[in-house]
């Protein structure tokens, strides 16, 4: 990992968590009242684009797929699962939980982390079979529930192993 990749990582990961909790603990009232006049529905969110955006790893073309639950508990979490398959053979399969922060009628911020199982495949070694998945989605909403946003998500070992080198992925989703 590069000097500044290392920095950019090491700022991103504590700054995401601050404003994913405090996402939670301020907007809970406004978002959760929001959430509760839009009817949270189970969801099929299709993605593609890019892992590895800022190493060099050949084949980096990733396709994935997801689906979102109906949200739950208090907060209005979202459970869901996926699996993403990159076109040099890595796969990930994953669990997470994800949160909608509606800024408008239209525009949602969707911080989300998780975890799940990592397939190296062709040069795109994590570290690990474990690993953790955190990242934010910006999306804009259609008629009925249909979305089209762009996310980034960063994935790593979090420690868990000897080397942790870490990558990210850029992606288009459209979410049914």
């Amino acid at each position: 990992m590069k000097d500044w990749q290392y920095v950019v990582c090491r700022w991103l990961s504590p700054t995401f968590w601050c404003v994913f909790s405090l996402i939670l603990a301020t907007g809970g009232a406004t978002a959760h009242a929001d959430a509760n006049s839009r009817p949270s529905v189970p969801m099929v969110n299709l993605t593609a684009g890019y892992v590895g955006v800022f190493d060099n790893i050949d084949q980096p073309l990733r396709l994935g797929a997801e689906y979102r639950f109906k949200a739950i508990g208090k907060w209005s979490l979202i459970p869901a699962i996926g699996a993403a398959a990159a076109e040099n053979g890595a796969s990930f399969f994953y669990g997470d939980v994800r949160y909608d922060y509606w800024l408008n009628d239209r525009w949602i911020l969707i911080p989300s982390f998780g975890a799940g199982l990592f397939n190296k495949g062709h040069g795109l070694d994590l570290g690990s079979r474990l690993e953790f998945r955190s990242g934010i989605e910006l999306a804009r909403r259609f008629h009925g529930e249909y979305r089209i946003g762009i996310a980034l998500f960063h994935l790593s070992n979090g420690g868990t192993a000897g080397e942790n080198p870490g990558t990210e992925a850029l992606v288009l989703s459209l979410c049914i």
